[in-house]
This record gives structure tokens, C-alpha cells and sequence, in this order.
């Protein structure tokens, strides 16, 4: 009996150790990124960023919606780029675990399949994800559910509109050659970029390589022989490598301009590129020196996973991370809720959050955000440019 007594008033200490954490109630958060495979650059800086938010807002107490307590719980899945594998995980999630917010996908042929399944859900759930092709989908009546966690191309305020606008006030080209990936994130591209060089008097020739292509040469010479003034290749950096090595090597073109990708195929390959105009939602490393809030990330991504910052993929952080978690939280502070998802979505979107991006939603919901333009030179010399949408 006296060891019962001591043992629970050992329990009794411990409990009062902890008070304010230990009784707080769990919101689930749920993601589904490509962590790996070839696309994983589209995912896996995202799939690196929340995590970290997450740990930093459950050891700093969790968060307060009126008089309760919440921490997070992450459950992140790797698609692996697999549009099938994604449908099973998000049915996991929906069905098994009851998550009510998950971020992605960022990959737009995941999202296209996904999207019939989660369409079931309308009002049940948030998807907040950057894909290209959830821009066709925002906005209409019966996707309430969707949210793009990245800014279009085109329009007014469209980064794509932007970045041809530097091209064009800083080379003038008269044609451009696009090559993208043959899929349904490729042709896209095409159809928005063709009209958006045409509207400036630039002509255009588009062509597009299948999945997996290691040799880029026979459709370098080809597109060679339009003579373009800049070569606009695009998809990921696993391709990216490939063809700025190759199109330089071969002669084809040394002049590039990219809206997906990074400044690594340009600086794996400085000393023999003339020109390199890029899209980067925030160029750490130059932000790192100057803006508190990315220099603190910067440091929790090396304190959380003990290893070095990646500088080249850190800027697609600007889709569905950690600025992401923050925000969710922010809003169903303002909400009054952690389950009402109507109430939490209308919050979020009317919502403007200074993280590491300043982040706003339009009518349609999807993200305005301000971004950087990098511009590389031969030899590797960098000026970056910062564009407020």
C-alpha cells in the first residue's frame, strides 16, 4: 500500500512538472510531397520546412484558440511523384487519420490526379498546395476546399508577366525557344508562356522531351536551328543539369532564361554560360545578411536536421511550409477555431502574414507574394533583383 501511495504521488509530481503542454488537445496536419524521386525538388524543400515549424510551435507551448491549448501533429507522406501513390495517401489522411488541412501537392500531375477524390471532401477539408494546374481550379464554385500556395505566371500581378518584362528590359531577345517536360506540367507552360512573349513581339518555338531524357542533344540541335537569343527550358533540376551542361557543351545555346528551377544548373556551369536570368521566390543567401526572420530559419534548418542549409532548393520553402504552418495557425487564432474549416479558410484568406515571404491570398485563393529574379553572368557574378507583386 505505501509504494502505491508513493508511486502515485510520484506521477502527481510529474504531472505537475508539465501542467500547461501536457493537457494541451492535438490538430493534425497532414502533407503529401514528393520527398524523394526525380521530381523531389518540387516537394522536398517543403517537406524539410514544416517540420521545423511544427517543432518550433509545439516546444514553445503549442497555441492558444480561446481558453484551449493545441499542439501539432504532422503527418507527412512521400509521393514519391507518383500521382497514384498520392490518391492512397490522401485517402489515409482524409479517411483513417481525419485530417482537416493538408499541404500540397506542388506537383501538378499529383494534384490533376488527386483532385476527383478530393473534390468528395468540399468543405471538409483544406488543400493548400502550389501546384500549376490548381490555378484552373481555385476559385470555382464546388472547390472551396482549394487553395494554391504560389503565385501564377500570368496577369497583372503574375510573376511570369514580370520576369519576361526584366528579359525583354534587359536583352530585348527576338526569339526565345522553350523545352519542356512532355506532361501535363509541361504543356501548361507552354500555353501560358507562348501568348506572354507573343503579346511583346518575341516569336517562339516550343519543344518538349519525355520524361526520363538523358540526352538532350538531338533536340538542342534542332531548336538550335531556330537560333533562338535565349533558351527557356523548364520542369525540374533533374533535367535542368542535363540540359544547361549539354546546351553549352554542344554550342547550342548559352543563354538562359528559367521560371522553374533554380541558380544550380547556372552555377554548375558558370564558366561556360553567357547568360542566366532566373525566378527565385527568395535568394537566401543574399536574405540570410539582411532579413532576421530567413536567418532564423536558416539556423533552426541546420540546429533541427545537423547538417548544411540547401541554399539552391531552400526558395520553393515559398510553397506550402513554414511560413505555411504559421499562418494556418494565425488563422484559426482568428478564427476561434481549430475544426470549423469554413470559418479557418475565410480567415486565411483574408489574412496578409510577414514570415520569410509577405503572403496574400486574391479573390480566387490564390497566393500573391513578393519574389527575387536572379541573374547570373559568365564567371558566376550575381545581381538579384526584388520584385514586390
Amino acid at each position: 500500500m505505501k509504494s502505491m501511495v508513493k508511486g502515485c504521488f510520484a506521477a502527481a509530481l510529474l504531472a505537475a512538472a508539465v501542467p500547461h503542454f501536457a493537457s494541451a488537445q492535438t490538430v493534425k496536419i497532414g502533407q503529401i510531397e514528393a520527398q524523394t524521386g526525380p521530381n523531389a525538388i518540387y516537394g522536398y524543400m517543403s517537406s524539410q520546412g514544416v517540420p521545423i515549424a511544427v517543432d518550433e510551435i509545439n516546444k514553445a507551448g503549442g497555441f492558444k484558440v480561446g481558453e484551449t491549448t493545441y499542439k501539432l501533429e504532422l503527418i507527412a507522406l512521400d509521393t514519391r511523384g507518383d500521382p497514384k501513390e498520392a490518391t492512397i495517401q490522401l485517402k489515409k489522411l482524409l479517411e483513417q487519420d481525419k485530417v482537416k488541412f493538408v499541404f500540397g501537392p506542388f506537383l501538378s500531375n499529383v494534384f490533376v490526379t488527386v483532385f476527383p477524390y478530393a473534390k468528395q471532401f468540399n468543405g471538409k477539408f483544406l488543400m493548400m498546395g502550389g501546384g500549376t494546374r490548381i490555378h484552373e481550379f481555385v476559385g470555382q464554385p464546388g472547390n472551396e476546399f482549394v487553395i494554391r500556395t504560389w503565385n501564377w505566371d500570368a496577369g497583372p500581378k503574375g510573376f511570369g508577366e514580370k520576369m519576361v518584362d526584366y528579359l525583354v528590359k534587359t536583352a530585348n531577345p527576338k526569339k526565345v525557344a522553350m523545352l519542356f517536360q512532355n506532361d501535363s506540367g509541361g504543356k501548361i507552360l507552354g500555353d501560358i508562356y507562348e501568348p506572354i512573349f507573343k503579346a511583346r513581339g518575341i516569336e517562339t518555338m516550343t519543344e518538349y522531351f519525355e520524361p526520363g531524357t538523358k540526352d538532350f542533344s538531338p533536340v538542342l540541335a534542332k531548336i538550335a536551328g531556330f537560333k533562338p537569343d535565349y533558351l527557356f527550358p523548364g520542369y525540374s533540376d533533374a533535367a535542368l543539369y542535363d540540359i544547361v551542361r549539354q546546351s553549352i557543351e554542344g554550342n547550342y545555346s548559352k543563354k538562359f532564361f528559367l521560371v522553374r528551377g533554380s541558380t544550380g544548373p547556372g552555377l554548375k556551369n558558370k564558366d561556360g554560360l553567357e547568360d542566366y536570368i532566373v525566378y527565385v521566390p527568395k535568394d537566401f543567401e543574399e536574405a540570410e545578411k539582411k532579413e532576421p526572420k530567413v536567418k532564423h530559419f536558416v539556423d533552426a534548418y541546420k540546429a533541427f536536421y545537423k547538417r548544411d542549409f540547401p541554399y539552391d532548393q531552400a526558395p520553393l520553402c515559398s510553397s506550402s511550409c513554414y511560413d505555411h504552418v504559421y499562418m494556418l495557425v494565425e488563422a484559426m487564432k482568428k478564427a476561434g477555431t481549430v475544426d470549423d474549416v469554413e470559418k479557418i479558410r475565410k480567415a486565411l484568406l483574408s489574412m496578409t502574414y510577414q514570415g520569410m515571404w509577405k503572403i496574400s491570398f486574391d479573390a480566387t485563393s490564390e497566393q500573391i507574394f513578393d519574389f527575387d529574379i536572379v541573374h547570373l553572368r559568365k564567371g558566376g557574378t550575381k545581381e538579384v533583383v526584388h520584385v514586390e507583386p
